[in-house]
Formats: C-alpha cells, structure tokens, sequence
C-alpha cells in the first residue's frame, strides 16, 4: 500500500525541480533532477495521486505543475490530521480484535536449562504477574535443599515486594509446618496434603502460565508454559486440591 503521507528524497527533489522550474515538461525536469525519464514517470504519478502535482495536456504536450507552496502548506496540515485519524482508527480496531479474541490453544513453551536459567523461570512469575497471586505445588525439602540460599536472599524478598502473593500445597513434613510460623510475613497461604512427597518438582500456576521447575542438583532445569486454556484447568485441579487440603 502506497504511503500517501510521506515524501520520498526523488519526490522532494521532483517538487523542487518542479517549483524552480518555469517550463513543466518531463524532458526540463530530467535534465534538473538528472533522474531518467524511465524512473520520473512513475514517481511523477505518484505526486499527482497525492494531490501534489497536477498532470495537463497543452497542446499535445503534457506538463506536470505543483500546487503552491501555501496549498502545499495545508497539504502537510491536513495529512498530519489524516494520520492521527488514521492511527486512532487503527488503534480502536486492534481494541476490538483483542476483545474479540478467543482463548488460544497454540502455547508458548520456554525451556531453560542450569541455575541461573531456573533463577530467570522463578522471576517471571513476580515480573510477569498480573494477578498477583501464585498456585504453587511444591516439594519443600528438596525445594530448600536445592536453592535456599538464592530463595532467601532473591526471590522471596522480590515476590514481597512486589506484593505477589501465593497459596502453597505442600507434603506434610516438619520443614513446612517450620515454614508455617512465617506464612503470614512472606505473604503465603499454606495447606498440607499427603499425595505429594518426593516429587522434587514445583509446579507454579499465575495468569496464562503454568511453570514447572525440576530440583535436580546437577542439572537443575524448568519449563514454562503459556497457555490460557492450560493455565485455567491446572488453577481448577490446584483449588480442587485446595479445598480438600488440610
């Protein structure tokens, strides 16, 4: 689609040729500009089809003639206004295709791979969150084997701080009814179940994800799932489970 707000160089050297100029005829311009008449024409058309240039025949000849330099002036003023127009315009239809959108099946899967690929999986789901709240399934003893201290001293005080809150089914054990007393202060909702001991895994539900974290010492890994019809059936399984935890 031609862009019929914005002047080409050949275009604003055409124009100026063209405003220099007494005599209008391709030949004198091509000669001016030094742009062979192969190329001029089409950019010539270009011109008239923007309202810049006016095509005439005199007497057999055709001539190419601008509009003046004050019409040239509400030229450039009522294209700035077409523009803003035509951006509001776009902008509301975007709005409606996203309102319109239906729920996507076509996931969006990360792997990451290694300690710090694992540290980039776990802030996702405080930078990335933007309900806030966090469904987390988690295997605490090897949890806290596995990274206590980037757990204590990075990520919980992130999660705080930006007020991300999380409801956690955990085994039952010693560890987690410890991690109990300070529920309260590092925002998180507690319940115990007995299904889940020894799966060293976390599963980490919020907003369209589902993020599942591996707490392999050596090759620690996660994968990351985007996918709002995914994320809304493990939320429903997770408040499933909720409701019958202790």
């Amino acid at each position: 689609m031609k862009n019929l707000f914005v002047l080409s160089e050949n275009e604003k050297k055409i124009l100026a040729s063209l405003y220099r100029l007494e005599d209008y005829s391709v030949g004198k311009i091509a000669k001016d500009t030094f742009i062979n008449r192969t190329t001029l024409y089409p950019i010539l058309d270009n011109l008239v089809e923007k309202g810049l240039v006016s095509k005439v025949k005199i007497e057999g000849k055709t001539i190419f003639q601008p509009i003046s330099t004050r019409d040239f002036n509400s030229w450039a003023k009522r294209k700035e206004t077409e523009f803003q127009e035509s951006n509001e315009n776009l902008e509301n239809w975007i709005a409606e295709q996203n309102k319109s959108k239906k729920v996507s099946l076509v996931s969006e899967i990360k792997y990451f791979e290694g300690f710090d690929g694992v540290k980039n999986l776990y802030a996702d789901t405080w930078r990335e969150n933007d309900e806030k709240t966090i469904r987390a399934i988690t295997d605490y003893k090897n949890a806290k084997d596995f990274m206590k201290k980037y757990f204590s001293e990075e990520y919980f005080p992130q999660r705080i701080r930006h007020g991300v809150k999380v409801k956690n089914i955990i085994p039952e054990s010693k560890i987690g009814r410890e991690y109990l007393k300070s529920a309260k202060e590092f925002l998180r909702e507690m319940k115990f179940v007995n299904i889940l001991n020894d799966l060293n895994i976390e599963i980490n539900i919020y907003d369209s994800k589902v993020s599942i974290v591996a707490f392999d010492p050596k090759n620690p890994s996660g994968v990351l799932i985007k996918n709002q019809k995914i994320a809304e059936a493990m939320k429903n399984i997770f408040e499933y489970l909720w409701k019958t935890a202790r």
